[in-house]
Parts: C-alpha cells; sequence; structure tokens
C-alpha cells in the first residue's frame, strides 16, 4: 500500500468521525450525556432526589396543588395590576396605594406558597435523599424562575 493511498484512507476515516462527532453533538439536547430526558424543574428535582415512583406520584400530587395555588395568586395579581394601571386615566389616584399594597400581598402569598410547596417536598424524602435536597436548595431560584418576556406586548382586548 502507497503511502498516498493510506493518506487517503486517514482522511476518509477523519472526516467520517467528524461527521460522527457532529451527529452526537447536534442530536442531543444541550449536549448532555445518556438520552434525551424529560425537561424542567418537575424532571430536575425527580433526578436529583433520586424519587422511587411512590415519591414521584406524591411529588405530581404536590405540583398539582401548587400550580392550582399559584395560578389562582397570578390570575389575582393581573386583575390587580389591571386596576392598578386604571388609575392613570384618573386626574388623582385614590386607590393607588391600596392596590399597591394588595400587590405586594399577593406577591408574599405567591412566595409563602412556593415556599410551603418546598417544605412539603422536603417531607416527601427518606432520610437518605435530605442531603440531595439541601443541595438542590441552592438552585431552586433559578429553576422556578419566569421566562424572558420576549416580542410586544399582546394588543388590547
Amino acid at each position: 500500500m502507497t503511502k498516498v493511498k493510506l493518506l487517503g484512507i486517514a482522511v476518509v476515516v477523519l472526516v467520517l468521525l467528524n461527521i460522527g462527532t457532529l451527529a452526537m453533538l447536534f442530536t442531543r439536547p444541550n449536549g448532555r450525556q445518556g438520552p434525551p430526558r424529560e425537561e424542567g424543574p418537575k424532571a430536575i428535582i425527580i433526578e436529583r432526589l433520586h424519587f422511587d415512583a411512590e415519591q414521584v406520584k406524591a411529588y405530581e400530587e404536590l405540583i398539582a396543588k401548587h400550580q392550582a395555588a399559584i395560578r389562582t395568586s397570578d390570575e389575582k395579581m393581573q386583575a390587580t395590576r389591571g386596576e392598578l394601571y386604571q388609575e392613570l386615566k384618573g386626574l388623582d389616584d385614590p386607590a393607588k396605594d391600596s392596590l399597591l399594597d394588595a400587590l405586594g400581598n399577593l406577591q408574599r402569598t405567591i412566595e409563602a406558597t412556593h415556599f410551603a410547596h418546598f417544605e412539603a417536598l422536603r417531607a416527601l424524602c427518606r432520610p437518605d435523599q435530605v442531603a440531595s435536597f439541601n443541595a438542590l436548595v441552592d438552585d431552586l431560584a433559578g429553576y422556578f424562575s419566569h421566562p424572558t418576556i420576549k416580542g410586544p406586548p399582546p394588543p388590547a382586548k
């Protein structure tokens, strides 16, 4: 085998390896190793706390209750914001302070709901999972932040 033929084979093998590597990078979400998994805080928490099937079921029930409570608070918050900004139409703003107080109380309720949810989550953990839960606590705020609002506001109704 001549040097030119050997070099040609080496180039073909390297090109195929590069194509394979690029295909792996583009088919795996976020460059993670292993099979693709369900995205979102729920999947991350289940994975990091090493929940068994029974704990996952209980956690899903907690999530449903938590989402319902947050949805209710968010709806109240939107309605109150609407009332607040309607005050801009008038010359004096007699209700502004009370509406701002109401918004602050609603935000406090939302944060208390989140906190209670994670207290209940901690209660689901077995003693061997408490250390994993404590490590998870450092990352909680980032998991549940609202996505950045992009684009123009929705049209008026």
